[in-house]
């Protein structure tokens, strides 16, 4: 298991799916979903979903995690994935031409899927990682050039990237993952709701506006992998990053960098209710994203009711 924990391959992923925010936006815009976006990708090996690291000859999927203000984001989109060699900034070239690919041209409600087989052939030695790449649509068809590149039928396309480990003989990579009582509010449980849940169904948790909550996260120690030490400052144990969005509200930090123990003021953000001009319950919407920095990635959703 390697003990490179390159930011460099999880931090360009999220840079993409915040629509290229600025360093100098404020960090409402990074946290605040006020349009379709895409915010990681999970991996999993078909004989192992637990696994983001298939071998050569392996079959495995990869997903987006497309997310939008209403909770139903509709998008076409294209992808395709290949092998690269390792790089130290930004995203490598393909060695070769991508062994999977695949396409949604009219937009849909339908997750964002690529299903693939690694080369059993493929030299991990020279090219130990896939690069995933592509295009969604919001709200719009996608149309495909005489050479194949994809352009959206609206004009607005966001391009989309990851790069993620191949497994091997001597490495592999297990995927971080939310379990159900891995989220709360204010101390008590926040079980995930149907995705047509609604206020006036009254199944969801109720909140006063414009008041401020406490949401925290609490990961299994098991999703803290051991790592090789080729130092002693080393770490011994993965560092897994957290960000929390919502659809409404304001939240006090873009992202959580949690530790195998860490105190709880550290695995915890604030969250601010946010009014409703027509003094009318208002639903909330929050994404949560879980990413190793090796390829590993989960996510949540969790909603309640802000009411007057």
């Amino acid at each position: 298991m390697s003990a490179r924990i390159p930011l460099s391959v999880s931090l360009p992923m999220i840079a993409l799916a915040l629509g290229g925010a600025g360093c100098d936006e404020a960090l409402k815009s990074v946290s605040l979903i006020e349009e379709t976006r895409v915010l990681g990708a999970r991996v999993e090996v078909e004989s192992d979903p637990s696994r983001s690291s298939p071998n050569p000859g392996e079959r495995a999927s990869l997903r987006l995690f497309v997310v939008a203000p209403s909770g139903q984001p509709s998008f076409s989109y294209a992808l395709s994935v290949c092998a690269v060699r390792v790089v130290n900034n930004g995203f490598p070239p393909c060695a070769s031409a991508p062994f999977a690919s695949a396409v949604q041209t009219q937009a849909s409600n339908a997750e964002a899927r690529l299903d693939f087989q690694v080369p059993a052939e493929l030299d991990l030695e020279a090219t130990p990682h896939a690069f995933a790449s592509g295009m969604i649509c919001p709200d719009a068809d996608l149309n495909l050039g005489p050479d194949d590149a994809p352009t959206c039928a609206n004009g607005k396309g966001r391009d989309v990237a990851f790069e993620f480990e191949l497994g091997g003989p001597e490495r592999s990579n297990l995927n971080p993952s939310f379990a159900a009582d891995a989220l709360s509010l204010d101390g008590e449980p926040w079980p995930d709701d149907d995705e047509r849940a609604a206020c006036d169904v009254g199944s969801l948790r109720l909140v006063k506006q414009k008041t401020r909550h406490t949401l925290a996260v609490s990961l299994a120690d098991s999703n803290f992998e051991a790592l090789t030490q080729p130092t002693p400052i080393d770490p011994s144990r993965e560092t897994l990053l957290v960000s929390p969005f919502s659809s409404a509200g304001k939240l006090s930090n873009g992202f959580l960098s949690l530790s195998a123990d860490p105190p709880p003021e550290a695995r915890q953000v604030s969250w601010d209710a946010p009014a409703s001009e027509a003094e009318l319950p208002r639903l909330v919407r929050f994404y949560f994203v879980v990413r190793d920095g090796r390829g590993g990635e989960d996510f949540a959703t969790r909603a309640l009711c802000a009411v007057p």
